[in-house]
């Protein structure tokens, strides 16, 4: 894995007072051919929040300038504190370049190359005592390293002012021969040059693939029905033979997603259970007599197999209302992925992950996943702004107003360079937040995409966001209209819209509120008598699950939605239910009677009746099969097949 950098104040400081106009431009083209970044803590925001570009014209703030090019990543206070205890009071660092060496050791054990830049010798010693498995270097000599990754003008630039900030690096520790021995780190900082140039002269243009690597590929080759070379076959033994059947856990996966809906959901997830046991304990059965390192190439080349499988499982899971189970399997799934050359797959399971803390309330395990996953996708270059936009959320409700500005920020010039791809990603994730129950936060993401929407004129997206937006507002209860206080403002940064779109905003925003308005009220018509389903919920339609409430006896009301009849309440006192927001349901050969809602269930429901049905076994709870998957998970599919 390439390279990444967490970067101390120090080195933005040298920068700011010595770097040239097209610095910036500079380091991020270097960056990105050598599929690297750039990563802070918050702390290093404060410490550098007045420093300026000297040498720019107008001399604009360092931080601005750089907010879009760093990766800034929280560390918690109580990780500080450890490590400060652990390495002693007095030798340890100030608690910003310890959030800093917390931050390198967990992008080390994440799988990256990391160096930290600081002119302090006391991180280099420091870390070395408590092995935080990152190696250090002055920022001399990491601008060295950008010059040399670059093309001809940018080797020159760089280099340059590697020199200049060297020549500033020296002078500082000869002023401080006094007070300590300097020796030691003047030697670290000419090694840590030296070792640059030493190994790129020993640089070697090797492409030849470990054999464990080209073991492991074969492997996938022969699994996916591929020719593979006789020699690799005689290596792997019975390998092929002992991991063939977990390709059949992608042909399931191909049937269930082409299928188009779910009808039983609770029987696909049972299905596919049954099918991923036999295959776990056909191919562990196989694999027993081998050794550990056969052992291990197998399982690196079920791995996607299983991940696939996994995040199924979790979807099914979540879309039958089982979040503690979804996360169960959803964490294996994040697990096999770590086991796959595929940083994607890791990306796609932190941000399902994520979701799920955000329906548990905890805003930060929440922010924290969705963090991860955004520097995955940096990784990557995957579009960011689903992630981002979820971290800010995170960050603000958790109580961290400078960390979510800024995941902000980043997202809003992702927004501003392309409003159509904008529209269709916050919409996915407006949806995804109805899904787990989140309909306070869905509204205010969907706001933002239908500002998008009418910017560039995608009326028949904003006709679905409109229907979108008032299903949400059917959603939500009296106790979460006032749960995310300022979240609106924080949003509002997002996207900037000129006063002609922010009027027909709001004109389309006064249609929905009258809409709504009109259908919260109790129906015109009730019945005791039991009648054809047909007379409330027109044939070929159906209902959306907004919401399952379910009492202390097991007894539950499903809160569903019509876009023509508004908000009405299935009352099943069997209980029982395995359903989720989102899914759809339809009422199969069964007769129906309608109350008037009691005042507290209009009120704390928003619905306009409540509904009996005489067979409740004639209800169907329907799931889309499409999103079982994401889109990349499905492309894997096919390629295999």
């Amino acid at each position: 894995m390439a390279n990444v950098w967490v970067v101390d104040s120090n080195c933005f400081i040298h920068v700011g007072s010595m770097a040239r106009e097209g610095f910036l431009n500079d380091v991020e083209k270097v960056l990105e051919s050598e599929n690297s970044g750039l990563y802070v803590t918050p702390g290093v925001h404060g410490e550098i929040k007045t420093v300026r570009f000297q040498r720019w014209p107008g001399q604009p703030n360092l931080l601005d300038e750089i907010r879009e090019l760093v990766i800034t990543v929280p560390v918690d206070e109580a990780e500080v504190k450890a490590l400060a205890q652990h390495i002693g009071e007095k030798a340890s660092p100030q608690d910003v370049d310890l959030s800093l060496m917390i931050l390198g050791s967990k992008l080390a054990h994440e799988g990256h190359k990391v160096t930290l830049v600081s002119d302090d010798y006391k991180m280099t010693t420091t870390g070395e005592k408590v092995n935080l498995n990152f190696e250090t270097c002055p920022p001399s000599t990491f601008l060295q390293r950008l010059a040399d990754m670059g093309n001809n003008s940018q080797r020159s630039r760089l280099r340059s002012l590697s020199r200049r900030v060297r020549a500033a690096e020296m002078k500082y520790a000869i002023s401080r021969a006094g007070q300590y021995d300097i020796q030691k780190k003047l030697t670290w900082m000419v090694d840590s040059l030296l070792s640059t140039r030493i190994a790129l002269a020993e640089e070697v243009d090797d492409n030849s693939e470990p054999d464990e690597g080209r073991l492991i590929s074969a492997l996938i080759r022969s699994i996916r029905g591929e020719k593979v070379k006789k020699s690799s076959l005689n290596k792997l033994g019975s390998l092929p033979d002992v991991c063939a059947p977990v390709s059949k856990l992608d042909e399931h996966l191909s049937t269930l997603t082409s299928s188009g809906n779910l009808d039983d959901i609770k029987l696909t997830y049972d299905q596919s259970t049954e099918l991923l046991s036999e295959i776990l304990e056909t191919t562990g059965l196989g694999l027993s007599p081998l050794g550990e390192e056969l052992a291990e190439i197998a399982h690196r080349a079920m791995a996607g197999y299983l991940y696939r499988m996994e995040s199924a499982l979790g979807m099914l899971a979540r879309m039958s209302g089982n979040l503690k189970l979804s996360r169960l399997h959803l964490s294996r799934a994040l697990y096999n992925a770590t086991l796959v050359n595929d940083i994607g797959a890791e990306m796609r399971a932190m941000h399902q992950l994520g979701l799920l803390a955000l329906a548990a309330k905890n805003w930060n395990r929440a922010a924290k996943l969705f963090e991860a996953a955004d520097r995955q996708s940096q990784t990557i270059d995957s579009n960011r702004l689903s992630h981002l936009v979820l971290a800010s959320v995170a960050r603000h409700i958790d109580g961290d107003e400078e960390l979510a500005k800024s995941h902000l920020k980043a997202a809003n010039s992702i927004v501003s360079s392309n409003k159509p791809m904008a529209t269709e990603i916050l919409t996915s994730v407006g949806n995804s937040l109805l899904a787990i129950d989140c309909p306070g936060l869905a509204i205010e993401i969907i706001d933002e995409a239908m500002e998008c929407a009418i910017e560039v004129g995608l009326n028949d997206e904003l006709e679905l966001l409109a229907e979108t937006l008032l299903l949400a507002n059917t959603a939500l209860t009296i106790k979460q209209q006032s749960q995310y206080k300022g979240l609106r403002l924080l949003l509002d940064d997002l996207n900037t819209i000129s006063k002609e779109v922010a009027e027909e905003f709001e004109s389309k925003i006064s249609d929905i509120d009258e809409k709504a308005e009109s259908l919260s009220k109790p129906l015109d018509e009730t019945w005791k008598e039991w009648q054809d389903a047909s007379k409330l919920v027109p044939t070929n339609s159906s209902l959306t699950v907004v919401r399952i409430d379910e009492d202390d006896n097991g007894r539950a009301l499903i809160i569903s939605h019509h876009p023509d009849i508004g908000s009405i309440g299935l009352w099943l006192p069997d209980g029982g239910i395995e359903a989720a927001p989102g899914n759809t349901i339809e009422i199969h050969g069964s007769r129906i009677k309608v109350a008037p809602p009691t005042k507290e269930f209009q009120e704390s429901h928003n619905i306009r009746g409540i509904v009996a049905v005489e067979n409740p076994e004639a209800i169907s709870f329907i799931a889309k099969a499409n999103e079982i998957l994401d889109d990349e998970d499905e492309n894997e599919i096919s390629t295999n097949q």
